[in-house]
C-alpha cells in the first residue's frame, strides 16, 4: 500500500506515497482511514501530502468522506505539507475553509495537540 502510519502524541500521521493521487488509489485510501477511523478508534489524524502533486475529485471525495466520519465521533482530520500546485483545487471546492493545514509537520504536531479535540 502506498500510505504509511506513525503515531505522535495520540496524532496519526498518514504519509501518502503517490505523486498522483486518483481514483485508482481512492478506494483504498477510503478504506484506510475507516479502518483507522473505526477499527484503530484514531480521532485525530494529520495528512501528510508532500508527496501529492496531483489530487483527483475521487480522491479528495476520499478525504472528505473520512473527515465527515470524523467529525461524527469528535474527531478531525488536518493536512500538513500540502504542495501549492493544489491549494487552488482545495479553494474551488472551499475545502480552504473545511480543513486546517500545516506547512510542517513540527508546526502541525504542536499546534494540533493543544488543540480542543
Amino acid at each position: 500500500m502506498s500510505f504509511d502510519i506513525e503515531e505522535i502524541n495520540g496524532i496519526t500521521i498518514i504519509v501518502i506515497h503517490q505523486k498522483r493521487a486518483t481514483a485508482e488509489i481512492a478506494r483504498d485510501f477510503k478504506d484506510f482511514l475507516f479502518d483507522l477511523i473505526e477499527r484503530k478508534q484514531c480521532r485525530k489524524m494529520l495528512l501528510n501530502l508532500q508527496e501529492v502533486q496531483f489530487m483527483d475529485s475521487f480522491f479528495l471525495g476520499a478525504i472528505v468522506s473520512g473527515l465527515k466520519k470524523m467529525k461524527n465521533l469528535d474527531g478531525d482530520i488536518r493536512i500538513a505539507r500540502l504542495q501549492k500546485s493544489l491549494v487552488p483545487v482545495f479553494e474551488l471546492m472551499h475545502l480552504d475553509e473545511v480543513f486546517v493545514f500545516y506547512d510542517s509537520i513540527e508546526t502541525a504536531l504542536e499546534q494540533y495537540s493543544g488543540s480542543v479535540k
